[in-house]
């Protein structure tokens, strides 16, 4: 199978899986990377005509491969595609923000962290984006890649830029931060430095973070646990790993037919999206989500007057 056929197998999704196709790509890497880093970077300058292609994939499958092929190139045009601002990204990759963006980052990294910062810092782009960010320097922690202090130094950074920004900013703007920084105390938790455990517990004391998605219960279970027993959990836990094998990271989405116990949209993405599970996409979960945040911070509020 030559290349052209190749990547005219994985274009776009017919409802079946490319397995073929798959196999001699990642057969073919040598001759096949650069055609997938043309992809991604032709589709960070048309992400609405990509959004007006709901049966187009072959972007995702160059995340994945890339990732695999520990591409080097590809690191600063994962970075360029997920740092476009507003939800556009998320649109056209469905639930990998939420689910993946984290593992492909770290894969193609190799330790230099400078890009993944830069990407957390920009305001302007999604929170789940930026939140994915943050997962991805636990996972190089949790693979040895980078050291602990160095992430827990950064994180310390962050919670001090957030205090100190917290009271020029309206409710409206924290209404777009919650699931932010509810990551970063989150994984700052299971890295339970003492460092960091001021800032996690101002971080609960002011009402800063998701309490539905996580409380001090399974703060304190982390500050119990100790950081190296956390991360030893979290080397077992295929989540905090890296991209291997992109077969069997895609091969059971829902958008396949063989996946499917009926017949639905085989579509990558439409109005709103896909997911790899064949529920609502992640348009659907991110709404979802800020009505569960509105209703705890409702209730976080009665309990305080």
């Amino acid at each position: 199978m030559e290349v052209k056929e190749i990547l005219s197998g994985l274009e776009n999704n017919t409802g079946k899986f490319p397995r073929e196709a798959l196999e001699r790509a990642i057969e073919s890497k040598e001759e096949i990377t650069p055609f997938l880093l043309d992809t991604l970077s032709e589709c960070k300058n048309k992400l609405e005509d990509l959004f007006n292609k709901p049966d187009y994939f072959l972007h995702i499958y160059a995340l994945f491969l890339l990732a695999q092929f520990r591409e080097p190139k590809a690191y600063p045009l994962i970075i360029d595609f997920f740092s476009v601002p507003g939800e556009l990204p998320l649109e056209v990759t469905g639930d990998v923000v939420t689910e993946d963006l984290d593992k492909i980052l770290a894969s193609v990294s190799d330790g230099n962290i400078e890009p993944i910062k830069q990407l957390i810092e920009k305001q302007e782009v999604d929170q789940f984006t930026r939140s994915a960010a943050i997962r991805t320097l636990v996972i190089l922690v949790v693979q040895e890649i980078i050291p602990l202090e160095e992430v827990i130094e950064y994180f310390e950074k962050l919670f001090l830029t957030v205090f100190a920004t917290k009271d020029s900013k309206t409710d409206l703007e924290w209404e777009g931060e919650y699931v932010f920084w509810t990551e970063l105390v989150i994984n700052s938790s299971i890295l339970c430095p003492k460092e960091l455990k001021e800032y996690i517990e101002r971080a609960f004391d002011e009402d800063l973070i998701e309490p539905f998605f996580f409380g001090r219960d399974e703060f304190n279970d982390n500050l119990q646990a100790g950081s190296e027993a956390n991360l030893n959990e979290l080397r077992e836990d295929e989540r905090y790993s890296l991209i291997e094998d992109t077969i069997s990271e895609i091969g059971y989405w829902a958008c396949f037919e063989e996946n499917q116990p009926k017949k639905l949209n085989n579509s990558l993405t439409g109005i709103e999206g896909f997911s790899r599970s064949g529920k609502k996409t992640s348009k659907s979960k991110v709404k979802k989500k800020k009505k569960m945040q509105k209703e705890s911070r409702r209730k976080n509020r009665a309990k305080k007057k």
